[in-house]
């Protein structure tokens, strides 16, 4: 197949999300949260690049939307990408993404990753020096992806490093003797909020609508469902009205 960017979201889509077996692939996100996300961007994507109509539909009983495609022909394809079956811990960028020059297909890998298996977050600022809207509204942005695969994170790392943005890296050890290590890469800051929009961005609506609203009131509510972003973006409601007697007061993320 030939590398573009359209493929290159894909491949980071189904790197984050993705699951295949002997006979089929799959790709499931938030019933609540992802669907517009699916029909608007995954489904269209994934349609245009494998030629065939890919359609999103609901799993109740697991709390998901998504799809599967039953044909042995893509399972060979992703094979060929280096895509396994147990990839949670051993999932890793394509070769031919790594390799590639092209900031454009780098970029796309990394939206797509990120769309499905990252997040976008806001702070409180308590340090001295910082003032008094800081320290009550979540204004200081994050960027965040969190995955079990260590070798993700470095090709991820490796890729913004060819794009030029900045991250830290850092290990979250597990407390229960059942849970592994989780490898945690983070942008920071406006500088570093400013840089993904301007080189990478977002697609999915739920992570870009956190930005707009941040980006037209200078800070954004965290944690936020999809419906009251929706909801302050239209003006029906306020931002300002999560910190009414809410929990948000109190929060620091």
């Amino acid at each position: 197949m030939e590398l573009t960017k359209e493929l290159a979201e894909i491949l980071g889509m189904f790197a984050a999300d993705g699951n295949m077996q002997d006979g089929y692939v799959c790709m499931w996100g938030s019933i609540h949260e992802d669907q517009e996300y699916y029909n608007k961007v995954v489904c269209p994507l994934f349609s245009m690049v494998l030629n065939k109509k890919v359609a999103a539909h609901e799993k109740p009983s697991n709390s998901v939307y998504g799809f599967y495609i039953c044909d042995k022909n893509v399972v060979e394809k992703f094979k060929e990408f280096g895509f396994t079956k147990k990839k949670t811990y051993n999932v890793k960028a394509p070769k031919i993404i790594l390799n590639s020059g092209d900031k454009e297909i780098i970029a796309s890998f990394i939206r797509g990753f990120t769309d499905c298996d990252g997040c976008l977050n806001f702070f409180k600022r308590y340090d001295k020096g910082y003032t008094e809207f800081r320290k009550k509204y979540h204004s200081y942005p994050r960027i965040l992806i969190q995955i079990a695969s260590e070798k993700m994170i470095d090709d991820l790392g490796y890729l913004l490093g060819k794009l030029g943005i900045n991250y830290s890296r850092h290990i979250k050890k597990s407390n229960k003797a059942n849970e592994q290590d989780l490898y945690v890469l983070t942008i920071r800051g406006n500088n570093g909020l400013k840089q993904w929009i301007d080189r990478i961005g977002f697609n999915n609506p739920s992570k870009y609508f956190k930005y707009l609203i941040w980006k037209k009131y200078g800070f954004c509510p965290t944690p936020l469902k999809y419906s009251q972003e929706i909801s302050i973006l239209s003006e029906t409601s306020s931002p300002y009205d999560y910190y009414n007697g809410s929990n948000f007061e109190t929060q620091n993320f």
